[in-house]
């Protein structure tokens, strides 16, 4: 005769061990990989990157390419220039990612937009379909391609207050294939989402790297927008590819498209949200974003300011 007693304590004592099991996994922040110089070489005049948390001091200050240049023009050729030139100390590049990313546009006819997620693309989105529609723009002989980039340290934060402010279960299932009780504080969605799943070769496209998106190095782009002077550099674009009546299309998607903190005039202090990291965390932050920091010579820490 079968002992059900006994069947009901291997079942319960299985069960256990299975939820067990499931929360090692679940709250585990690392996993172990292979470094990233596996998949990015350099040669010996590449830069290295040490990121520190560490407060600012007034000697670290970043200086965009494009402070206090009024030629909008020379500033993307150069941007465009240097990125190429960057790009030539590239000896190899392997997909470090399980799923090598995919290449998502949008499209006038006359400009092409390669996606970056938290980097303008609803804006540019929007703009193009706009343009498509309303612009009378004459048919061009070639299609203008670009891709746009963002300070990698402020485009973590927006990721992370988009995304997990409002219907933040649903993000973190979709983002992080976890469950959170309560809302994730930036330093656990830092580790439990960006890191752990980078670790593992798994990407989510709001903090993917730019660098890893639109071939960058494959000399195909016509223009490196960043997003931190996207006005005059956007303008500049749509004037040179004879969209017409720019200014007016730019200026209705641009209000249509502005978030929420932005229309109250609220500035995002970027640097809080790092306070609460590990200086291990920012390490690994500056080594998974270490070459958009080179290519777009964005700062090599997120306690860096930027020059007023």
């Amino acid at each position: 005769m079968v002992d059900s007693g006994k069947i009901i304590k291997t079942f319960v004592i299985s069960v256990l061990v299975c939820i067990l099991l499931f929360l090692i996994y679940q709250t585990s922040s690392y996993y172990p990989r292979n470094s990233i110089s596996e998949y990015y070489v350099l040669n010996k005049d590449s830069v290295e990157y040490k990121g520190s948390n560490k407060q600012n001091t007034e000697e670290e200050l970043w200086v965009p390419d494009w402070y206090n240049h009024t030629d909008v023009g020379g500033v993307l050729h150069r941007r465009l220039q240097t990125v190429r030139e960057k790009c030539t100390k590239y000896t190899g590049y392997r997909n470090q990612w399980k799923d090598k990313p995919r290449i998502k546009n949008a499209n006038s006819g006359s400009i092409q937009y390669c996606y970056t997620a938290k980097a303008g693309s609803t804006f540019w989105n929007n703009l193009l379909q706009a343009v498509k529609k309303t612009s009378k723009t004459p048919a061009a002989n070639r299609t203008v391609k670009l891709m746009t980039v963002r300070n990698p340290w402020h485009r973590l934060v927006s990721t992370y207050i988009h995304k997990f402010s409002t219907k933040w279960r649903s993000h973190a299932q979709n983002m992080c294939h976890k469950r959170f009780f309560k809302r994730p504080s930036f330093r656990k969605f830092v580790k439990d989402c960006v890191l752990s799943r980078w670790m593992i070769h798994e990407y989510n496209t709001h903090w993917l790297p730019a660098a890893e998106r639109c071939g960058i190095c494959t000399g195909e782009l016509d223009f490196i927008v960043a997003v931190e002077n996207m006005k005059d550099e956007a303008m500049y674009i749509l004037k040179n590819s004879s969209v017409s009546s720019y200014e007016k299309i730019y200026n209705g998607i641009r209000q249509s498209t502005i978030r929420l903190n932005e229309k109250k005039k609220k500035s995002t202090n970027y640097q809080d949200y790092y306070k609460d990291l590990d200086e291990k965390d920012i390490e690994m932050l500056t080594e998974l974003y270490s070459f958009d920091i080179y290519l777009f010579s964005y700062p090599e820490s997120p306690f860096i300011f930027q020059v007023k």
